[in-house]
């Protein structure tokens, strides 16, 4: 029974939009509920049909929406939607058990300037790379002004059966202490944070006065210096 009661907490506090695009977002998974004749099918169908996590223009129904479009009194489409909620995601006992049978890759590759930017996609790689190892890609050396890059960051989604690994690209060579740099930069808010999307490197770099001392070395080495 407290078990229960933890549950129902836990639904009474999540928002019917959240709920809606979790459901909407595992369409495979929550299509075999209505095969369990339950009240709340004609609700779940109406739901799916929307599409409201893969389809952008899809517009958010209000529990008003639902009511009139499936027939459900006002006061019900709330608590249906808790139950599929439960059944889908909360009942331990007869969730089903997700399967990713299917796998992309997407490089998405940065050239010497920010302008120059370049997608690829893979269905298999023999070894996936990883956060700062060298990639040599030679295929669009001619737009992107390189062919030697770096791995800065990877993510990961899912969706479905489908495994989405994004894997972040930038000309050059990986170095430990400016990754580190530029997190520690964030972390501490020590320029704007769209900087990191809208300056070049340098110009980042320069920012965080980053590479100071080496410009006073060089201008000494060079005689440059007015000291």
């Amino acid at each position: 029974m407290k078990n229960k009661k933890y549950i129902q907490m836990n639904e009474n506090s999540m928002s019917t939009k959240d709920m809606l695009m979790d459901i909407s977002s595992m369409r495979s998974k929550a299509m075999k509920l209505t095969e369990n004749g339950k009240v709340y099918n004609v609700l779940l169908k109406d739901i799916l049909e929307r599409n409201l996590f893969y389809d952008d223009e899809a517009p958010m129904p209000s529990l008003k929406d639902l009511s009139a479009a499936t027939g459900l009194k006002y006061g019900k489409i709330r608590k249906y939607m808790e139950e599929i909620y439960h059944d889908l995601v909360l009942d331990h006992e007869v969730r089903p058990v997700f399967s990713f049978a299917k796998i992309r890759y997407e490089f998405l590759i940065r050239g010497w300037t920010k302008d120059k930017f370049m997608t690829l996609e893979a269905d298999q790689l023999p070894v996936v790379p990883r956060v700062g190892e060298q990639v040599s890609i030679p295929f669009f050396a001619a737009y992107l002004k390189t062919s030697h890059f770096y791995v800065d960051k990877i993510d990961h989604s899912f969706e479905e059966d489908l495994q989405t690994v994004k894997i972040w690209l930038k000309q050059g060579y990986y170095n430990s202490y400016w990754h580190y740099r530029k997190d520690k930069a964030k972390e501490e808010h020590e320029v704007g944070f769209m900087d990191f999307f809208d300056l070049e490197e340098h110009e980042l770099k320069q920012k965080l006065g980053i590479g100071k001392r080496a410009d006073d070395y060089f201008a000494r080495t060079l005689g440059l210096s007015k000291k």
